[in-house]
């Protein structure tokens, strides 16, 4: 069985190939934004790094297109978006035997297996929105870290699945140290402390190709989780948060949901915000019911009391 050492690897380049396995799959420029902070970082660098990987067969990838719809000559327009890389069966293995306590069944939620086939457009706005909390959480005092597990099955019976499931830890006393995180990313290592506090959310990723049934229907799945209280001793209910491609789809959405679940709070933001401003900006919009008026309002990804006190 091969080993990180035998292979060559310096503790960065394990730390990339974590970030993938806890991203699925990803872009070069993901890795970029992940390891913009506190590390200076040019492309370059990324580049090399993620060459090493393919050649010792680490990492594999393929060419990533995006169609971007019709000329005025009719002829279908393609985008390059570059290589997507995602770990190969070697790179799961090395991963594991380095990092054990991160493993599959240790967690205290378990990812389903990954799978390659899965829309890649899904999986790349994913790795927006955990590359850009990443890359954020360095700024935020009282962090200890945080987790991702793509494809969470959130249920008993596979429903509901979020396309992923963030943990962020925080010391309920921000001004505790942050001794737990990593050298490079804040992938949490231990079990929670005693004075921590653990916020999940249920990222879902839309892309306004999706029946607003479906969206309805989601919604439901979650009502009726919650509602079972099979969650309750297993994990803390998570915040819902979607991305979506337009303002007029997120408004589309905060109503279908309202039909699968009337009054539940939930998150909303464009991907467009969340490349252009980053996750903890203020770019979200919340929406719940209070005395029976249903209400939508800006807000933060982190708890909005918390926070607002921590940044003030």
């Amino acid at each position: 069985m091969a080993h990180s050492t035998s292979i060559g690897l310096n503790s960065i380049e394990m730390q990339v190939l974590l970030l993938i396995a806890r991203i699925g799959r990803l872009l070069s420029r993901h890795l970029g934004t992940a390891w913009g902070h506190p590390f200076t970082v040019t492309i370059q660098t990324v580049n090399r790094t993620l060459a090493k990987l393919v050649d010792a067969k680490l990492i594999t990838y393929c060419e990533h297109f995006q169609s971007h719809g019709y000329d005025p000559r009719g002829a279908l327009g393609w985008t390059r978006h570059g290589r997507l890389y995602s770990l190969t069966p070697l790179g799961w293995e090395i991963v594991k035997q380095a990092f054990p306590i991160l493993e599959e069944g240790i967690e205290r939620l378990a990812p389903t297996m990954f799978n390659p086939q899965h829309q890649a457009e899904h999986q790349i706005e994913y790795a927006e929105v955990i590359t850009s909390l990443i890359q954020s959480l360095s700024y935020v005092p009282g962090i200890v870290g945080m987790s991702s597990y793509i494809e969470m099955d959130l249920g008993p019976n596979a429903r509901p699945r979020a396309d992923g499931i963030v943990v962020v830890r925080r010391w309920a006393d921000a001004t505790l140290p942050d001794c737990e995180r990593s050298s490079m990313y804040p992938w949490l290592g231990l079990g929670q402390q005693p004075g921590q506090i653990d916020q999940l959310y249920a990222i879902e990723i839309d892309r306004g190709t999706e029946e607003l049934s479906i969206i309805t229907g989601k919604a439901n799945s979650y009502r009726e989780l919650y509602r079972s209280r099979y969650w309750e001793g297993r994990y803390n209910w998570p915040l819902i948060a979607f991305t979506v491609p337009s303002e007029r789809r997120k408004r589309a959405v905060l109503d279908a949901w309202e039909m699968g679940w009337p009054g539940s709070q939930l998150l909303i933001a464009t991907i467009d915000d969340v490349r252009a401003s980053e996750v903890l900006a203020p770019i979200w919009t919340t929406q719940y019911t209070k005395e029976g008026q249903r209400i939508q309002q800006p807000h933060r990804f982190l708890r909005a009391a918390w926070f607002e006190k921590i940044i003030a």
